[in-house]
């Protein structure tokens, strides 16, 4: 019976040497940095330009992506804050028309007028007509 080593740190193997001593599974077509260059090496001249044009487009796209949300996170708290102040005033309109209502109802009017000596007198109200 043949006696197995103990496995090492992955960094003191190398790709090869991983697969040989079946310490790791790792196949030789991995996308390990060693693999990717020396495909690349064998790439032509327009496969690899399409391939970083890939590589930048995904890129561009992340930055895009991250600004997109950034902005909609922005435009959200700033929705917010409108709704507040919206709600805020909307809230003090509301309390004005009910001072305005308390102010102006008959019995206030007529409260005030008794108050100080004032009489209705029906005979000078001038009525509308056509």
């Amino acid at each position: 019976m043949e006696a197995k080593m103990a496995a090492q740190p992955k960094e003191y193997f190398d790709i090869e040497t991983a697969a040989k001593k079946d310490s790791y599974l790792i196949d030789t077509e991995t996308l390990a940095p060693e693999v990717l260059a020396s495909k690349f090496k064998k790439f032509s001249g327009v496969e690899k330009v399409f391939y970083l044009t890939m590589v930048v487009a995904a890129l561009v796209l992340a930055v895009g992506l991250l600004y997109v949300k950034t902005k909609t996170l922005e435009v959200q708290g700033n929705t917010m804050d409108l709704r507040s102040k919206i709600s805020q005033e909307t809230t003090r309109k509301t309390e004005y028309d009910q001072q305005i209502l308390d102010l102006t109802s008959g019995t206030k009017v007529l409260d005030t007028a008794n108050k100080a000596d004032l009489k209705q007198n029906p005979s000078n109200v001038l009525k509308a007509t056509k």
